[in-house]
């Protein structure tokens, strides 16, 4: 009887685990995209949503577009340029700031265990200098959660500096804000994004019942062993 209860507990264990993990931010080399994952791509983005903004009329503007149960907004608005550095896709969302600063959320209308998404900022021509933006996990309700990330998009020599960026969280989250405070104030000049991937986080009933089925089987185990 004892054994069996241990077994449940080491069953449940990871679900307990799972459910106060922390934020983990992983980073694709430049270039990088759905079509060219990163180096190191997270795992839990191998059976998510994918969105692209190929299908989008060029130059439309939208305060929140959403699809597939995701929606993105930005407080200056979204405008679709066909300029896409990251995919052979023909567009991107841009920030429509007319400070060159951005401040774009992706949210989720379900929890998520990870966000990623692909960055371009046209500040970083060939040898231009590298912006830094922030990347922060948000929750049900559009509140900070954790850790806030800084990070580079990188020159690539081409017209527009750019990188592909996961933020896992499998505790569960609704969002992810991305904010560049400085940038310049001219053409083009906020951050745009592509190739958004959503992967939602598993119904606990789902951890519940594998948790009670591995108990069952080690249950099961371990009576034939004792009869024999």
């Amino acid at each position: 009887m004892k054994t069996t209860l241990m077994l449940c507990a080491l069953c449940c264990l990871p679900v307990s685990m799972v459910a106060h993990a922390s934020e983990v931010l992983i980073t694709g080399t430049p270039g990088d995209a759905y079509n060219l994952p990163p180096t190191s791509e997270s795992p839990i983005l191998s059976d998510s949503v994918l969105l692209n903004f190929s299908s989008l009329t060029p130059f439309a503007a939208y305060s929140t577009y959403t699809s597939k149960g995701v929606s993105i907004s930005s407080p200056d608005g979204l405008v679709v340029y066909p300029y896409s550095t990251q995919t052979s896709n023909p567009n991107e969302l841009y920030d429509n700031s007319a400070a060159g600063s951005a401040n774009i959320d992706i949210t989720s209308a379900v929890s998520t265990d990870a966000i990623g998404v692909g960055i371009a900022d046209s500040d970083v021509t060939a040898g231009g200098t590298p912006v830094t933006i922030f990347l922060q996990a948000l929750n049900s309700s559009g509140a900070d959660i954790g850790t806030q990330f800084s990070v580079t998009i990188p020159e690539t020599g081409t017209t527009a500096g750019n990188g592909y960026f996961v933020l896992e969280d499998t505790s569960g989250m609704y969002g992810l804000q991305i904010t560049q405070p400085v940038g310049n104030a001219s053409l083009y000049s906020g951050l745009a994004i592509s190739d958004v991937q959503v992967a939602y986080t598993p119904e606990p009933s789902s951890f519940l019942l594998l948790a009670t089925g591995l108990a069952g089987l080690g249950s099961f185990g371990l009576k034939k062993f004792q009869r024999a």
